[in-house]
């Protein structure tokens, strides 16, 4: 049939199968999906042949023969239906055969199901999982955490928290003591569209941040550390920067090193001042290297470390640390570390000056297991002369131990005030007795009581 389309006589060729509905013969159209189409009103007439009378006589004659008998046979009443060839009779019992072949089958399966699930072993009850290794939202569930603080000309105190995201990302949430406000920088975004490009932080790195205030140099700045993969599969530590963190808090600086770091190892950093007031200090950042020695590098030559500041035989592999700034005098130019060491203390070593360390100056803590502890976390009190040493293990408890100026007393427990959840999985402080700890996917900030540090007063939840 010609669409609308097309003109009559061009139109496409038509798939559509007709039965013939010339004969008066009823049409078997069972168990077929053809469809037998009348039209006698078609808009395009049929044309009729034409013959001569002679001819058409001699149709007539013919019609009249044996297939008109054909015709009186199918019509006489005597022919019998059939169903897709076959006799009611036989097709119904043909289908009663069938439908219940199926219903075995699926009687079969079921049954066979139900028979090995019965069998199958009971599941293995899963442990529940340790402090920040479930799937997280807001900070990434192994995240590490650090922690540093700097004045501004104005008074003003600033602090900035730093952490990674479900996405691997190096997040800071820094803190404005004159608005009293949080803001979050994505570090990890601002350098894409550097010429250094993407940051590509190990998942879980160690973070370790120092900030500078110097006046004298009108130095401000902040600075992180991680640990990112090299060419050779090796850890190495990299850092970003931002360089002036009021004016432009955006802008940050990314810098690489060729320091190799053991998997794992953690991270401490600290500004290193001056013993006079003419001078900026430097950057100095504890690490233990591939080697297995505790060593500390500083920005005047980050590929020239001191001499091995805990030697590796006396250090347990990816130690903890902690490293301060220290009074040296009248001058806070000193470098205090805490190390862990094998069997099982947290011990100090302190800098000597010329690249010199004096490596056992008192243990901190006793019964510091390696295997059970996460990181190591400390604080200054009282105008640098006390300090605050602090150990997370690794089902989030916490011990502590003051330096008094004098000796190192263990704190005999720490009260978390106001606290809403104590099962860190990760702890940082800064330098002005500040606590902060990563628990249930937040970020939570505690202020110390330097006259009674077994206090710790909630402040607020930093993040989110």
């Amino acid at each position: 049939m010609a669409s609308a389309d097309y003109p009559h006589g061009s139109e496409p060729y038509s798939t559509l199968e007709v039965r013939s509905l010339e004969s008066s013969a009823p049409q078997d159209l069972g168990c077929s999906n053809k469809e037998a189409v009348l039209h006698p009103e078609s808009q395009y007439p049929q044309t009729v042949a034409t013959y001569p009378k002679e001819d058409a006589s001699k149709l007539e004659a013919n019609y009249t023969g044996a297939d008109a008998t054909a015709s009186q046979d199918l019509n006489d009443g005597t022919a019998k239906r059939r169903v897709c060839g076959l006799s009611p009779r036989m097709f119904y019992i043909v289908l009663a055969v069938v439908i219940l072949v199926i219903v075995g089958a699926v009687a079969g399966g079921v049954a066979g199901g139900l028979t090995s699930r019965r069998n199958e072993p009971s599941p293995t009850p899963v442990p529940e999982p340790e402090p920040g290794t479930t799937t997280n939202t807001n900070v990434l569930g192994i995240s590490k955490l650090a922690a540093s603080n700097w004045t501004d000309p104005q008074g003003v105190i600033h602090r900035s928290v730093f952490f990674q995201d479900p996405y691997n990302s190096i997040i800071t949430r820094q803190w404005d003591s004159q608005n009293r406000t949080w803001t979050t920088r994505n570090i990890s975004q601002f350098m894409q569209s550097s010429t250094t490009g993407h940051l590509h932080p190990v998942p879980g790195t160690s973070l370790a941040t120092a900030s500078g205030d110097n006046k004298w140099g009108s130095m401000y700045e902040v600075h992180v550390w991680f640990s990112e993969i090299d060419s050779n599969n090796s850890e190495t530590i990299s850092w970003v920067s931002s360089k002036n963190p009021r004016g432009n808090p955006d802008f940050w600086v990314y810098g690489t090193t060729e320091l190799k770091t053991w998997n794992g190892t953690q991270l401490s950093a600290a500004w290193e001042r001056c013993s006079y007031d003419k001078c900026v200090g430097n950057w100095a950042v504890a690490f233990q290297g591939r080697e297995g020695f505790i060593n500390v590098a500083n920005a005047s030559d980050w590929n020239n470390s001191t001499k091995p500041a805990v030697k590796a035989s006396a250090v347990s592999a990816g130690a903890s640390l902690a490293l301060l700034p220290a009074l040296n005098g009248a001058y806070v130019d000193g470098l205090t570390l805490a190390a862990q060491r094998r069997p099982g203390s947290m011990v100090r070593t302190s800098y000597l000056g010329n690249w010199e360390w004096k490596q056992d100056d008192g243990t901190i803590l006793d019964d510091v297991d390696p295997l059970g502890t996460r990181q190591f976390a400390a604080t200054m009190m009282n105008n640098w002369k006390e300090a605050l040493y602090m150990s997370l293990s690794t089902d989030g408890g916490i011990r502590a131990a003051r330096w008094d100026g004098k000796a190192f007393n263990e704190v005999p427990k720490i009260n978390f005030a106001q606290g809403q959840s104590t099962n860190f999985s990760a702890i940082a402080m800064t330098t002005d007795a500040m606590f902060y700890g990563i628990a249930d996917d937040q970020i939570w900030e505690y202020s110390i009581d330097a006259s009674d540090p077994s206090t710790f007063t909630l402040a607020g939840k930093v993040y989110p």
